[in-house]
This record gives structure tokens, sequence and C-alpha cells, in this order.
């Protein structure tokens, strides 16, 4: 038996999926982002062109199949125009695709961490540290740059949005559109790509914190498998790095000699001159190259003996470490007038022009080329040895601060049998040796001197070398101040420990007074100038106002940088590189002015006019962004941005002063800081088409006659 179907049920369900289909069509219709008409943009247009790539890039075609119809509908003159429009209106959005398409980056993970590490292993992580650390600062500093083209693409965007909607309706309206869709998509292809070069540099600075952090505990970790073997091949290595530095002072001497002696009278004569001065320069680089080497072949001998004996000898490591933070600080200041040297010297080259040069001319030309090159590299090198230096000088404290307990039980030793046997003398030795003024002097009063001046010896040691191990880790004061302090340190208690001496043995204090009194005497007479001089070092010294590094100027008008603070003199390193040696007593006497004492930066003032009738806000915008173009300038500090004021109706100009907050760099080098921001200012100046005028006079005739011309 058949059941039969009702006829109307068929139709029914046809009408109920039609329904439905129409409904959800209508509901994506009602969702999807509306079509932006160029001669009409809504607030909203933009997120047309917002969603994944697969969903804009269909979108972007049929926006553009609709420009490209509109575009028939032009005057003929604006049909000429609008196709170039909208090519790179195209080109804008590929990239844009481009970009939302792009992978982001994946953090960069290290190996699993050691449970110990060798020296070699230490100075490869020490390596990759630095790399990362490289990395992370020029991520950084693109990360700035396209920020900068941002804020840039962004104001134009609201010019040619206040344009679109000034321009009348009709094809003005439509090309108005047309340009603004150009400056929003490139607006969002600088924003995507600031979006990427964050994350990049986000994670540039994660792998370069960590691998930082890896240094760390590599020196935690730092061991030896060496044997006695080990130390006596790097016994050998001291040796052949020594040998290889009086190679390089005999082969810079000959450099300079060489580099003194060539004729500069054409101009073939004059670029073999050239070449041989970078040669000696070179010369220069890889003679702190090779001493840089055997510090740190030197560090590594100690380390190794350290570990393998649990002993060494203090006053060489510290006569060593002191050589060695000298030949670093001396480095760190020549380092950048070297490579800015060589990078004049290889730009001045690749920009001769070669046309009409003889063969022999162009060889030496490349021959300047790669002797540059060559100090580039040798320049590079350098730094890495140095950064090894500092880090060997690290693990050698470590040692040392390890071994420390091996040492203190010595001393506690030796003081202990210094003791039983001044008891033992004492006890057995009544016998008088000589007398001091009817004071019997025994033997047992001699030994107790000599060990007072033993213990204050020790004593002293110690402490300078305590000074100097935390003066370097921590960073307080400079080598030469720490060296003048751990000095003085020493005297005072040699002095001390000899007075104590002198009164253990009968030798009252009496007559060390008088004998006391007549040298000072003999020092207020004859020596008044290196007193005078000797104590402004003191003074100097312990008031902190003037230390190495620190850009000076006095009232004689000597500026420079300061190089060295000894016991009687300082010496002064001008912009020349002239060192010139000052009397301590100069800085306390006279009025100084320390451009970098305090805060690391300061405020400058530049000058300068233009033609009266020039826009004073354009004036400002062209001063505004000189100062970020100039490397000196602070930014994104709150209170301390650039300013411009209008100062003066002059004779001839409206005067402007640019006041410009400038980092320690700026601050080092006022002259090159001011003549870097006149260069900027001038350069936007011309961009912006403003006037800096001339000197004008007007000459007004009394009589009203001029004499007949002949």
């Amino acid at each position: 038996m058949k059941i039969a179907r009702p006829n109307w049920l068929a139709p029914l369900l046809c009408g109920l999926l039609v329904a439905a289909s129409t409904a959800a069509q209508e509901s994506d219709e009602s969702t999807a982002p509306k079509l932006p008409d160029v001669a009409s943009l809504e607030q909203d247009w933009w997120g047309y062109f917002e969603g994944t790539p697969g969903e804009i890039s269909p979108r972007i075609e049929t926006f553009l199949s609709q420009v490209n119809e509109e575009i028939a509908g032009l005057g003929a003159r604006n049909q000429e125009l609008a196709p170039a429009i909208v090519d790179s209106v195209r080109d804008n959005f590929d990239v844009y695709l481009s970009l939302l398409g792009e992978v982001e980056a994946q953090p960069q993970s290290l190996p699993e961490p050691q449970s110990t590490y060798s020296i070699d292993e230490l100075l490869e992580i020490a390596a990759a540290a630095r790399e990362a650390q490289f990395d992370a600062t020029a991520a950084a500093t693109e990360v700035e740059r396209e920020r900068r083209i941002l804020n840039g693409s962004s104001d134009r965007r609201d010019a040619l949005f206040k344009e679109y909607l000034d321009a009348a309706e009709g094809d003005d309206r439509w090309l108005a559109g047309l340009r603004l869709v150009r400056a929003r998509s490139a607006q969002a292809i600088a924003a995507r790509r600031l979006e990427i070069l964050t994350q990049n540099a986000r994670l540039a600075s994660d792998h370069a914190g960590e691998t930082a952090d890896r240094v760390d505990l590599a020196l935690i970790r730092l061991s030896t498998d060496g044997d006695e073997q080990a130390l006596d091949n790097l016994g050998k290595v001291v040796n052949d790095r020594k040998s290889a530095v009086d190679a390089a002072i005999k082969f810079e001497r000959e450099a300079q000699v060489a580099a003194s002696s060539i004729g500069a009278d054409t101009v073939q004569g004059r670029s073999r001159q050239r070449e041989a001065q970078q040669r000696a320069l070179d010369a220069e680089v890889e003679l702190a190259l090779a001493r840089v080497m055997l510090a740190n072949a030197q560090a590594r001998r100690f380390w190794t003996g350290i570990k393998l004996r649990g002993e060494f000898d203090l006053p060489e490591i510290e006569n060593a470490s002191i050589e060695w933070s000298e030949l670093d600080r001396s480095i760190d200041n020549y380092l950048p007038d070297w490579k800015r040297q060589t990078e004049d010297e290889l730009l001045a080259v690749q920009g001769i022009d070669r046309d009409g040069l003889d063969r022999a001319t162009r060889r030496v030309l490349d021959q300047r080329i790669g002797t540059a090159q060559e100090t580039l590299a040798h320049i590079g090198d350098l730094g890495s040895k140095i950064a090894d230096l500092e880090l060997l000088m690290t693990a050698v404290d470590n040692a040392i601060a390890e071994s420390s307990g091996t040492l203190r039980q010595w001393l506690s030793n030796a003081y202990r049998s210094v003791r039983t046997a001044w008891i033992r003398l004492t006890e057995v030795s009544g016998t008088t040796l000589f007398s001091v003024k009817e004071t019997p002097v025994t033997l047992g009063d001699v030994v107790q001197g000599v060990v007072i001046l033993i213990m204050g010896w020790l004593l002293s040691r110690g402490i300078r070398f305590a000074i100097n191990r935390v003066g370097r880790k921590e960073s307080v004061g400079t080598q030469a101040s720490l060296y003048t302090i751990s000095r003085l340190t020493h005297y005072t208690i040699i002095i001390v420990a000899a007075l104590i001496a002198l009164s253990s043995i009968g030798l009252s204090f009496t007559n060390i007074a008088i004998i006391a009194g007549a040298l000072s005497v003999g020092i207020g007479f004859g020596l008044q100038s290196i007193v005078n001089n000797f104590v402004s070092g003191l003074i100097i010294l312990f008031e902190r106002t003037l230390r190495v590094g620190d850009y000076i100027e006095l009232d004689t008008g000597l500026t420079g940088t300061v190089k060295a603070i000894n016991v009687r003199s300082t010496l002064i390193n001008t912009n020349d590189n002239i060192d010139i040696v000052v009397p301590n007593s100069e800085f306390v006497s006279t009025k100084l002015t320390n451009w970098t004492l305090g805060e690391h930066i300061l405020r400058v003032r530049i000058p300068f006019g233009v033609a009266y009738g020039s826009d004073k806000e354009m004036v400002r915008k062209a001063a505004i962004e000189a100062c970020e173009e100039v490397p000196y300038t602070l930014t994104h500090m709150r209170g301390r941005e650039p300013d411009v004021w209008l100062v003066e109706y002059g004779d001839n100009s409206l005067n402007f002063l640019l006041l410009v907050w400038v980092n320690r760099q700026g601050a080092r080098r006022p002259t090159r800081t001011r003549a870097a921001y006149l260069w900027a200012l001038e350069d936007k100046l011309t961009e912006y088409g403003i006037e800096i005028p001339f000197p004008q006079r007007d000459l007004h005739l009394r009589s009203g006659w001029l004499p007949p011309a002949n």
C-alpha cells in the first residue's frame, strides 16, 4: 500500500530554501563594507580595505575597476592625469597586501646552558652578545625612522583631506579624492611597516638581553681543564705577542716617516701622500691591536694560573690591571677619531671623478680605497678585542675573589708566626741593642717595629687593590684619579706605620714634629708652586669638579677634553688633537666651565635670520625639522623639545633663536654641534624657499647732486 504525498509539500520546501538563501545574502550584503566612491568619500571609507589579504584583494580589484570606468567621464586633461595616479594607488595596494601577508618574525632561541664554560666559549658568547646588541640598536633605529615616515604620511593625508573638502564638485573633487586614496594607502603601508619593525625590535631586544644574561652565566660557570703544559703554552703566546708589539712599533715608526717624506706637488703626488698618511694611521691602529692582544694573552695566563694553582702574585696583577685599564681608556678616546678619519678618506676618494686621470693615478686611488678598507677592518677587530679584554679582566677579578680565602689564610698564618717569633724573642732577649736619649731599645722593640711596617705595607697593598677593583667594576672615578688616590693611601698608611714603628722603638713624637717642621719650612720656600699644584690636584680629585673625559673651557680661552689628571698637572686634549699640560692650580684659582660636569645634556642657542616677509610658522617648522635631522638632538623628552623664538627685528632680517637640548655627544663638542645645526638649518630653509638675506644699506645723497661722468 502506497501513501500519497501532498502535492503542496515540494513547492513549500523550495520556497523556504529560496527565502533562507535570500535572507542570508541580504545579511551578508548588509554587513559587508561599502564600496567607496572617490567623488564622495564617507568618514569610514577606508574600512573597505581592512581585513585579511584574501578578503581585501578582490575588493581592491573592484574598486580599481570602478575608478578606471569613471576616468572616461572626466575632462580631456584630467583623463591624462588620472591614470598615473591610479597606477601609484595600485602599487601602494600591492605593497600593502604583501605587508599584510608577511609572516611575523619568530623569537631567537639560545642553546641550553652548559654546566661549565671555557674561556674560548665565553668569548664566543660575548661576541654573539655584542652582535645581538648591535642588531637591537639597529632595529630600534629603524623603528624611529619608520615612525617619522608614518608621521609624515599622516600629515600628508590630513593636508590632502583638507584639499578634498575644499575642492569643487566634479573633476576637481574626483581627482582630490583619488589623491587622498593614494595618501591613505601610503599611510597604511607605513603603519604596517612600523608594526612589523616594532615586533622585530622587541624580539631583537629580548634576544640581546638573553645573550647578555648568558655571558654573565658563563662568567659564573667559567672553568679550565688545562694543565701546566697549557700554562706554559700561554707563556709562549705572551712572548710572541710581545714580539708582535715590538714589530708593530717599528712598522708604525716607518709608516710615519714614509708619510712625511712624500711630496705633494702633483695630483698623483698628493694622492700618494694621502695613501701614505692613511697607511700610517692603519699602522697606528695595528699597534693598538697588537697591544690589546698582548693584554688579552696576559689576562688569560693570569686566569689560568689562578685556576690551576690557586695562588697569584697580587702586585703583578695589580700593576697589569692598571696598564690594561689605561690601554682601554686610551683606545676608547682615539677609536672614534680613527674611524671618522678613515670613513672620510674613503668617501673622499670614492667621490673623485676619474675621467681624465692617467692609469698610475687611478692605481693610487685604488690603493687608497684598499688601505682605508683595511683600516676599517682593523678598527672592527680592535673594538672586539677591547671588549674581550674587559671581559677577561672581569674573569681575573672573579678568580682572585674565589681564591681570596687562601690569601686570607696565608696572611693570618704569617701574622701568627711573626707574633710568636716576636714573643719568643722578647722572652729570650733582654739585651739592649742601643739607646735613644737614655731609653733602651731591645731586640723585641726592633722586631715589633719591623712587624708594624710589614703589616702597614700589606694593608696598603690590599686597600690599593680593592680601590682599583671596585672603581673599575662600578665605574667610580677614572684610572688616573684612582691611581692617585691609591698612591696617596699607600703613602699615608706607610707614613703612619713608620711613625708608630719609630714610636715603638723609643723615638718620641716631639722629635718627629721638630723634623717635620724643618721639612715644612724648606718645602714652603723652595717648593711652593709644586705644593700648590699638588694640593689643587687633591681638591680636584675629592670635589669631583673635573673628571677624565669632561669637555672644559678656561678663562684663557683654552677648550678641550680632559685626558688625564695627575698629581701636579692635568693633560688637556684640544679639538686640534694637541695635548696641553695645565697646572692644577689653574683649575682652582680661575673660572672653569665644565660642559659635561652634571647632567650629560644641555641646551644650545643657535641664532639665525631670514628675510622680512617670510612666513614665521614656516620658519618654525623648518627649524624644528632641521633639529630632527641632527643626531645630537634629544627626542621624546617631555619639557625639552626644540623651540624657536623671534628675538629681534634686525637691520636686514628677522632674527630668530633656535633653542635645542642636545645629548652628551653634542655637549662635548659645542662648536661642532652649532655647525651641524646651522648646516641643517640652511638645508631646510632652502628646501622651504625661505630667503636668508644679505646685508643691505640704503644710500641717500644729501645734496641731490651727482658729479658728471668723465
